[in-house]
């Protein structure tokens, strides 16, 4: 759904108080109004594009492992191929928060 930017449907699977990681500004995100923002100003300057590569539970959360590539809006590649590690806290089967690690140890550890 990000790739598609299918916003309204990933947002649907989200808590109203969600917490998303801002990571070009290093600030934290909250609530599903401030992601869309987020987002829609994203896409209007870039085209990243995230592949899921593995999925390791850690406890009730998720750790998934992504290729990331970000693309100018003509389709050039401006950034990677890099590996990234998201992890995924839940409540009630909808994510309640999402944060970013550039190495494996940090996503893993409890």
């Amino acid at each position: 759904l990000f790739n598609e930017r299918g916003i309204d449907q990933l947002l649907d699977l989200m808590v109203d108080d969600v917490r998303w990681p801002d990571v070009a500004n290093g600030a934290e995100l909250k609530g599903k109004p401030a992601i869309r923002r987020y987002w829609e100003a994203q896409f209007a300057l870039t085209q990243p594009q995230v592949m899921p590569r593995e999925f390791v539970e850690v406890g009730d959360d998720v750790v998934v492992v992504i290729d990331q590539r970000i693309f100018d809006l003509d389709g050039t590649l401006v950034m990677g191929p890099v590996v990234v590690f998201h992890r995924y806290s839940f409540r009630a089967a909808l994510v309640r928060r999402m944060t970013v690690h550039q190495r494996r140890e940090d996503a893993l550890a409890p």
